[in-house]
């Protein structure tokens, strides 16, 4: 099982705040099945090197490595839609999925105007880039307008559920959401999230139960092998995007 964002990195973002806690929070997530994560650090706009990065990544597998916990950390940022995004990527600033230079995280915050945003996603897939729109449920802009997500796949992008939806942890509209948003074909991950702060409740082997029982196995296969898919640069499974309909999106389930 991989988990493509996660802020495990000890002392970095939201991580652990020290090597015990990260220890700690690394054999529960083994313990459950997962054997790779993705550190996904914010980026909003700041000159972060992606060798910062990657010393924090490198220096955390080896501790994993000694400790004999068998997970594996990948390199990888959530960045925060901004003008100056495509530059980042342009002066290697941004780090992509596993470095993979075909993913990248990304969270549209919720004042941000749908022309810039479709704008600045067209500007990344012209460099190569699949940019994934990261919990796009917890976003009012998605939730009042699911056209505006229709569209963005439509042309392109993929989309992240966070796992907490799929359980209910994020809330009740939260979870209505993103079953309305699998059942319309514009979801294709599941991803965790997780903190320090709150691995004690890692929702992601849940999230694929429900995702199972609702859907059935062959869309559980799929999110599972699309995660796999998106680590190794690889294209993903997707459906034909559908619209959802004015008043369904919390109302289908």
């Amino acid at each position: 099982m991989i988990d493509l964002y996660t802020n495990i990195l000890p002392n970095v973002d939201k991580g652990p705040r020290d090597t015990t806690a990260f220890l700690a929070m690394a054999k529960s997530l083994s313990d459950q099945g997962v054997t790779s994560v993705v550190a996904a650090p914010g980026y909003d706009n700041q000159d972060t090197e992606q060798l910062t990065i990657q010393m924090h990544v490198d220096a955390a597998n080896e501790r994993l490595q000694h400790s004999f916990i068998p997970l594996t950390i990948l390199p990888g940022q959530k960045a925060i839609i901004h003008d100056r995004l495509v530059t980042a990527f342009e002066q290697h600033t941004l780090i992509t999925v596993n470095r993979s230079t075909k993913y990248v995280l990304l969270q549209i915050p919720n004042q941000y105007t749908f022309s810039s945003t479709e704008q600045i996603l067209y500007q990344l897939q012209l460099k190569g880039i699949v940019p994934i729109i990261s919990e796009p449920e917890r976003n009012a802009v998605f939730l009042d307008k699911p056209d505006h997500l229709y569209e963005l796949v439509r042309k392109g992008a993929i989309v992240q559920l966070s796992a907490g939806s799929l359980t209910g942890q994020n809330g009740r509209k939260e979870k209505k959401a993103a079953f309305s948003f699998i059942n319309s074909g514009l979801a294709h991950v599941i991803a965790s999230g997780v903190c320090g702060d709150n691995y004690e409740q890692y929702a992601l082997p849940k999230a694929y139960e429900i995702l199972s029982k609702q859907f059935g196995t062959q869309a559980l296969y799929k999110f599972m092998e699309n995660a796999d898919y998106i680590v190794e640069g690889k294209g993903i499974f997707k459906e034909q995007p559908e619209r959802i309909k004015k008043g369904k999106i919390l109302g289908i389930f």
